[in-house]
């Protein structure tokens, strides 16, 4: 599972002077450089950027790792979770990971990460980050048998049936990580499925949620 195009960034250099980004660096003894953009506290420097309505939503990563990492599925061992950014930054969660529940304290997580690529350590990596690649390159590496979009313009598909005639393939699904709007990356150039799952927009987490307990029963995974 991908969170794509996610709203989990630095502050970029253009906010870097920016007095309220100045003053929630220093609040939290930190350089504006090194602190995490966030809607919550910077909806006012928000307005300088020219799409910054999604920007700064680390929130959405949080909630999504949480559901995810704590499913039945992962506790199987059989969910590989990774998140990629609207700067092309690709987060890599290794199964075995739980999510710091506090949101503070994931936004620290995270800043680290940014910093340090690597948590907690090279020699025992939990979270590895690696800068300057794509999605496409992601799914390259991947190499799915079978790439399925989360759309809300997509095509309404039964995907316990889809997941129950392809129980051998490896499959991998796409969820957009932006608060609204549409993909940055070319999703449907690599896509085999755009697939939507209700005629209203769902948040992230939902889609992961309801994605993971399909793929569940598909597989005859936990008692339903």
């Amino acid at each position: 599972m991908i969170l794509v195009d996610s709203e989990l960034e630095l502050v970029p250099r253009k906010l870097w002077g920016d007095p309220i980004i100045g003053k929630s660096a220093k609040m939290r003894g930190k350089t504006p450089e090194t602190i995490l953009l966030d809607d919550s506290y910077h909806h006012g420097a928000l307005r300088r950027l020219p799409d910054g309505w999604r920007r700064g939503r680390p929130d959405i990563v949080h909630i999504f790792l949480n559901v995810v990492q704590d499913s039945i599925l992962n506790k199987c061992g059989l969910l590989r979770v990774y998140v990629h950014t609207r700067n092309n930054q690709v987060i890599y969660v290794h199964p075995e990971t739980r999510i710091i529940k506090h949101y503070m304290r994931f936004v620290g997580l995270m800043e680290s990460l940014f910093q340090k690529k690597v948590l907690p350590s090279e020699e025992k990596p939990l979270i590895e980050l690696y800068d300057d690649m794509s999605l496409k390159e992601l799914l390259d590496n991947i190499s799915p048998d079978i790439v399925i979009t989360m759309h809300e313009k997509g095509d309404k598909v039964d995907l316990l049936d889809l997941f129950s005639k392809n129980k051998e393939k490896d499959i991998v699904v796409l969820i957009g990580g932006f608060p609204k709007g549409d993909f940055l990356s070319p999703v449907d150039e690599y896509s085999d499925y755009l697939i939507s799952l209700y005629d209203e927009p769902l948040n992230a987490w939902v889609v992961a949620a309801e994605i993971l307990v399909r793929y569940e029963i598909a597989h005859g995974i936990g008692t339903y």
